[in-house]
């Protein structure tokens, strides 16, 4: 009976206990690490990118702090936005094509260690149908970093695909 009641309260102990974080890789020459971020924050960071490709400027304002600060893959240089002109931005970044089609083949959420912000790496393949009946295929990634559920900041890389 004593080994019974020991048991049942060894197991309640563990049942109780918080989950612990694994680390999900080193975050930078400091030393601190990466922890999985979560589902909800990956899921917003997919959905500006599929957004993006349907022109969904709504949903795009929705998901966004009143400034949105955003590193193009080529220039160099972050342009800082109010989410006011994100319908302006984009019509105007579309208006070469007639649709765009993004296929996401992967995200992953990480937050670094006593952070209050995760960073959502989305990476997936652009075709980009032009007016001209033409069509380009690129392969993008895109930093999408995230603070109590808004986006506030955006890093993208490109690159051409067969």
């Amino acid at each position: 009976m004593k080994k019974i009641l020991f048991l049942l309260t060894t197991l309640f102990f563990i049942g109780c206990q918080q989950p612990v974080e694994k680390s999900a890789g080193i975050a930078n020459s400091d030393g601190a690490k990466y922890v999985l971020g979560s589902d909800d924050e990956n899921q917003i960071a997919v959905n500006l990118v599929l957004a993006y490709a349907d022109k969904d400027t709504e949903s795009m304002y929705e998901m966004m702090t009143d400034t949105v600060r955003y590193w193009p893959p080529q220039g160099g240089k972050m342009m800082v936005m109010s989410r006011d002109d994100v319908s302006d931005i984009v019509m105007q970044l579309h208006s070469p094509y007639d649709s765009i089609k993004r296929t996401v083949w992967n995200a992953v959420p990480l937050k670094t260690e006593g952070s209050d912000y995760t960073r959502v790496t989305v990476a997936f393949s652009e075709n980009r149908f032009l007016k001209d009946g033409t069509q380009e295929n690129v392969r993008l990634i895109d930093r999408i970093f995230i603070r109590d559920g808004k986006i506030f900041r955006i890093h993208q890389w490109d690159a051409e695909m067969e």
